[in-house]
């Protein structure tokens, strides 16, 4: 049996790093993208943090400006009254009566305005104290998503490296022919496995049916056979 050929367990071995470099550079390759999602989310969680600062300022600006309106008014009012102490007339006297009077109003709205700001801001503290302490747990596991994400890129080149010589290493002890053939298969097939056991009539690599003379060459003739369907070399197991 081809399995228990001691040349083409080699080449399994050979076989078995590649795949583990191929799956290690896939994983890499994909790094980048998943720090850039990480920082998009962190970024998405400062905004709403921001948002929410944006709009307690807005809403005590807003305060502060009805404040001194209403203090404003106030004094207007102060002086008006002040006035009526003065007049002689009372054409004079209910003119500045109804001055007063409206002014009284306009003052009354202000404050009522500035009541329901002062509501306004006791929610938007509250709420960005609640998004405070939540955020910034989320942004800081998310942070440290990042950090073990950016070792974890540290770790694949290293192991990357490692296997590079190890590969090396294989090559050196495997049959000249059959490194060959496994090269070219290589080539042929888009991605791993490039070795793929027989089962029930069916390459493992590609899951489709081989034809008879697939099966005899391998089983009969024990020889190096190739999948008529994907290309893959195959083999059976026992």
């Amino acid at each position: 049996m081809l399995s228990n050929n001691t040349e083409f367990k080699k080449l399994l071995l050979l076989h078995g790093k590649d795949r583990r470099k191929r799956t290690m550079e896939l994983e890499l390759s994909n790094s980048p993208n998943l720090i850039s999602s990480i920082e998009n989310k962190i970024d998405v969680e400062e905004k709403t943090i921001e948002s929410a600062r944006n709009e307690l300022s807005l809403l005590e600006a807003k305060s502060n400006s009805l404040e001194n309106e209403i203090d404003s008014i106030s004094d207007q009012v102060s002086r008006l009254k002040n006035k009526q102490l003065e007049v002689k007339k009372n054409e004079e006297y209910q003119a500045l009566i109804n001055e007063i009077s409206c002014t009284q109003k306009q003052q009354s709205s202000l404050e009522d305005e500035q009541l329901q700001i002062l509501i306004k801001l006791d929610d938007a503290r509250e709420t960005l104290k609640i998004a405070q302490d939540k955020i910034s747990n989320k942004v800081k596991h998310l942070q440290n998503e990042k950090s073990q994400l950016s070792d974890r890129i540290d770790d694949l080149k290293n192991e990357i490296s490692k296997l590079d010589l190890e590969i090396i290493d294989s090559i050196k002890d495997v049959d000249n022919s059959l490194l060959a053939s496994y090269e070219q298969t290589k080539k042929i097939v888009s991605r791993p496995p490039y070795i793929a056991p027989l089962k029930e009539q069916k390459c493992t690599g590609c899951n489709l049916r081989v034809s008879n003379d697939v099966v005899s060459s391998v089983l009969v003739e024990q020889k190096l056979t190739q999948c008529d369907q994907c290309g893959r070399i195959v083999y059976c197991e026992r």
